[in-house]
């Protein structure tokens, strides 16, 4: 898979075993989350004692079990991986690729554009309806603009 979590700047098999431990380690967190998300959607009616529109309650947990079986193919994927050097040095080889990392980066920065004009139209045209909804999409895009230049400043100072 190229894409997202797989540029690498590994330069041999061992540095590149530890690159696909820490993410065998975020799949794990993934599937946590997914399983969470999936418990809410169907638990929420029985346990928490909320009322919630079955269409919720499916989306809830058709998220949760998705994201849970992504998780769990990544992590089989991944586990495989380490188990067969030449796999893995081919993976290794294709995820350090310059061409590869940079389409990754301007697929990401075109990916955050459109989100972000996204979700300010949305807010624009859902605020006419929904005056709860403007604050909360304009949040979220303060939130990932604040963190972008957080972020941009750290690794500013640590590169």
């Amino acid at each position: 898979m190229k894409g997202i979590l797989c540029g690498s700047t590994a330069k041999t098999n061992e540095e590149y075993r530890k690159v696909i431990k820490s993410r065998m380690k975020i799949m794990a967190v993934i599937i946590i989350i997914g399983i969470i998300t999936a418990a809410i959607g169907f638990g929420a009616e029985f346990y928490l004692k909320v009322s919630i529109n079955e269409h919720m309650m499916g989306v809830y947990s058709g998220i949760g079990v998705g994201i849970f079986v992504a998780g769990t193919i990544l992590l089989i994927k991944n586990r495989l991986l380490l188990k067969n050097d030449e796999k893995l040095k081919e993976s290794r080889l294709n995820n350090t690729d310059e061409r590869i990392q940079e389409i990754g980066n301007r697929a990401f920065r075109t990916a955050s554009y459109i989100m972000l004009l996204s979700l300010y139209v949305t807010a624009l045209i859902g605020g006419l309806f929904y005056q709860v909804l403007v604050e909360v999409l304009l949040f979220i895009v303060c939130t990932f603009l604040l963190s972008y230049v957080i972020a941009f400043k750290y690794y500013n100072n640590k590169m």
